[in-house]
């Protein structure tokens, strides 16, 4: 009897496991398409490792027309496949496929890469199929850019207030990636996309160096250094460019503006050691986030009106600017890029191979906050700032120069002049220089 009664048991619990794996099995399988935590990353990567266009290299395979259609074939599979075992932003892909493979088929004809980072993109790739309310799409440039920007007033014979810059941007595909680029604006429209970060180190100082201790009434000296990374949306059919940076950094002693200053100083034997560095404003956080936008007004074929509007907003800079900019000269379309490309490129889309134009820049800014004056947000024991009262709350900014670009190579240089940017200052001049490549 207790034989029977345990066979009888077993038996049960074997039909229970039975029934048990069954079901799990049918409800694993109810939704193939759903797998929780991939984001549309490995779609991004599926679509890059297209041949051709979406590798995004020059250099092409020698294939027959026969070869190259199977491999097409093949690819658009491959990315039809990975996209039935996605689930993307809630959207089942089931749904969508149909959609999808027919609208990457276009793209892949017209030799786009979407950027998943744009909720605009995601809609257009992803929405069901019979819902198709527009056609625009943000693609993600492929092109490669090194930009190393210098500013200083040496070329104008003075040695005070914004006295130092560098700036060292470098713009890849590959910082689409990047985690901090999940905080810049999105854009709403068709466009292109160029992701990038950036080095800089401004450097301030009073109106002389040459006299030690506190200058009352004056610029404090101060420096910082700070890390950003930026995004660039083109859109040349609105005529339009916004531009979106997140900066992270710090400003005070450990920004190593005094070491530069007077490494400078001390190999340049006719100039005196600067007097005062133990004075600046002490080391505190920098995080801005800032926004710029650009129009197209007037669009000739030497002549070119645009107008801007820029604000930040942070522990550095809390402003608000807006201004024009005219150029004149033998340029591309101001939107057609970012205004250099490789010479085939530039080939290909029918543009200029050789830039030369002169351009004037002007505008007016309204000042919350500046830290380079007033001192850091967080840490308030600096030796000496300015008292906000002591601030002028509206800016004018103007400069000029040339531009010179050729095959991919692109130099600038333009002049600056700054009305005073605190009521005892003056008004101040330095020289922008520019160097940039595609790589």
């Amino acid at each position: 009897m207790i034989t029977f009664a345990g066979n009888m048991k077993r038996g049960l619990l074997f039909f229970f496991f039975l029934f048990l794996f069954s079901h799990c099995e049918k409800i694993g399988n109810s939704r193939p398409d759903i797998i929780p935590g991939i984001e549309h990353a490995a779609i991004s990567k599926e679509i890059q490792s297209l041949p051709g266009n979406f590798s995004g290299s020059t250099s092409k395979p020698m294939l027959t027309k026969k070869s190259a259609k199977k491999r097409k074939k093949r690819s658009i599979s491959t990315i039809t496949n990975s996209n039935q075992n996605l689930h993307l932003s809630g959207v089942p892909s089931r749904s969508s496929d149909t959609t999808f493979v027919s609208r990457l088929k276009r793209l892949v004809s017209a030799g786009d890469e979407p950027d998943l980072n744009e909720p605009i993109s995601r809609e257009y790739l992803f929405t069901p199929t019979g819902a198709e309310p527009f056609p625009s799409m943000i693609s993600l440039s492929r092109e490669v850019f090194l930009m190393i920007n210098f500013d200083n007033d040496i070329l104008d014979y003075t040695d005070r207030f914004f006295t130092n810059g560098i700036k060292i941007e470098f713009i890849s595909p590959a910082f689409q990636m990047n985690p901090a680029s999940r905080l810049l604006l999105p854009y709403w429209s068709s466009g292109k996309n160029y992701y990038g970060l950036s080095l800089v180190q401004n450097m301030y100082t009073p109106s002389t160096t040459k006299t030690g201790g506190i200058l009352y009434g004056d610029r404090p000296y101060a420096a910082y250094l700070y890390v950003g990374s930026f995004k660039i949306t083109n859109d040349p059919v609105h005529k339009f460019r916004q531009t979106s940076e997140l900066d992270l950094g710090l400003i005070g002693p450990n920004s190593y503006g005094e070491w530069v200053q007077r490494s400078f100083h001390n190999a340049v034997p006719t100039n005196n050691e600067p007097l005062g560095w133990e004075y600046q404003i002490k080391n505190d956080l920098v995080l801005n986030y800032s926004i710029a936008y650009e129009k197209g007004i007037i669009s000739m074929k030497r002549f070119e009106f645009l107008v801007n509007t820029i604000g930040n907003a942070g522990t550095l800079y809390t402003n608000f600017s807006g201004g024009i900019q005219v150029r004149s000269g033998l340029f591309n379309p101001y939107f057609a890029n970012l205004g250099l490309a490789k010479k085939q490129i530039l080939r290909d889309a029918g543009l200029r191979k050789t830039q030369f134009f002169i351009f004037l820049k002007g505008s007016g800014k309204l000042v919350g906050y500046d830290a380079t004056l007033q001192g850091g947000l967080l840490n308030r024991t600096s030796s000496y700032t300015l008292p906000s009262g002591e601030i002028s709350r509206f800016v004018f900014q103007a400069s000029g120069g040339i531009s010179l670009s050729v095959n991919g190579i692109r130099l600038d240089v333009e002049q600056f002049v700054l009305s005073p940017e605190f009521h005892e200052g003056w008004w101040h001049k330095w020289v922008h220089v520019a160097l940039g490549f595609s790589l």
